[in-house]
Parts: C-alpha cells; sequence; structure tokens
C-alpha cells in the first residue's frame, strides 16, 4: 500500500475486535514512527506510553470521552480498543511550537498502524488527571493526546459531500459515513 493509498484508507475506528491483541512489536514501531516525526527546532520534547496491559485498558477507556454522534452511547464491552498510545510532553523542554509536533508524530503513528492493519482513534477529550494518575505520569510531563488502538471490527466510509451538513450518520445497514468537504472547495490553486 502506498502512502496515500493508506491516508484514503484511514478512518477513524471506535469499535475494534477485543479477540486480537496487538503483537507488540508492532506497537513499538507504531511509537518509533512517532519518535522520528519531525520536531520544531529539533527539541523532541514528545514520549509515548504505550498500554496494553488489560486492566489498564478499561481504565484509560474511562477517561476518554467517545464521539457520541458516532456512537449512539459509549462503546460496548468486547469491543473496546486492544492497546492506547498516550502522547506526553516535557515540559521542561518544549517550546511554543510543541503542539505541531503532537499532530505530526500523532499521524505517523496513526500511518503505521494502518499500514499494519490496526484502525485508531485519536482523543484530546480525555480527563487529564485521572489519566495521569493511571499512567504514572510525572509533573514535568503532560499528556495531551491518547490514540486507541486495535483491529478494527467496523468500516467507516469517507464521501464527498457540498460544504454543509457534515455531522456523521449511519446508513440503513449500521455502515458509519463520514462527510468530506470536496477537494474543488477547500484547494486553491496560486491565490485563494
Amino acid at each position: 500500500m502506498t502512502v496515500y493509498e493508506t491516508i484514503i484508507s484511514r478512518r477513524s475506528i471506535r469499535r475494534y475486535d477485543q479477540n486480537r491483541p496487538i503483537p507488540y512489536e508492532i506497537l513499538q514501531k507504531c511509537a518509533d514512527a512517532g519518535r522520528l516525526a519531525p520536531s520544531a527546532r529539533n527539541l523532541q520534547p514528545l514520549e509515548y506510553v504505550v498500554v496494553d496491559a488489560p486492566d489498564q485498558l478499561a481504565e484509560v477507556f474511562e477517561t476518554i470521552q467517545w464521539g457520541g454522534f458516532a456512537l449512539e452511547g459509549k462503546v460496548e464491552e468486547g469491543k473496546r480498543a486492544t492497546a492506547y498510545i498516550a502522547i506526553v510532553v516535557n515540559k521542561e523542554i518544549r517550546n511554543e511550537r510543541y503542539d505541531h509536533d503532537v499532530g505530526i508524530a500523532a499521524e505517523n503513528i496513526v500511518l503505521t498502524a494502518v499500514e499494519t492493519g490496526l484502525g485508531t482513534c485519536m482523543f484530546t477529550s480525555v480527563q487529564w488527571d485521572k489519566l495521569r494518575e493511571i499512567l504514572s505520569i510525572p509533573d514535568k510531563h503532560d499528556p495531551v493526546l491518547v490514540i486507541s488502538m486495535g483491529y478494527p471490527d467496523e468500516a467507516p466510509v469517507a464521501e464527498d459531500r457540498d460544504t454543509g451538513e457534515m455531522t456523521y450518520f449511519k446508513d440503513e445497514a449500521g455502515v458509519l459515513h463520514i462527510p468530506k468537504r470536496k477537494l474543488e472547495d477547500v484547494m486553491h490553486r496560486n491565490k485563494f
């Protein structure tokens, strides 16, 4: 699969096959992809907490605000993530542009995961204090993003839409549809 094919096939996955644990080597590869991302001034303030212990998975799950509009409630038992990667920033070495580092690293992680057959979903609506406690994150670090991971148990589809209503919806077969603005509506050549 080319990089572009990986990008266009990637959708946020919220339901996973909990009977398929992720090999730790794949989780390491994903974290390494984050580590290798560009960093403003090459400060490299990001660190990664890989969570795959069953008791911790349940605790981390409870800290996340799952997208209710796409799920009709919380993810049911047996369909939850089989791993998480929490991105944390070292406050002692970050600069004002570290949020760009987070986005680039997260996308590297997600695309690497998709390439290996995993699904992912990124979260910033998290009970950070509770997560900090669960993962024993030191005070000099701040958790800033959580990525859920697992083998997909759903197959959302993206579809071009005219600008307007962009709310996710499920069709009669229960497939989640993700409206996307058309390329010609968002790309400008040489001037806006």
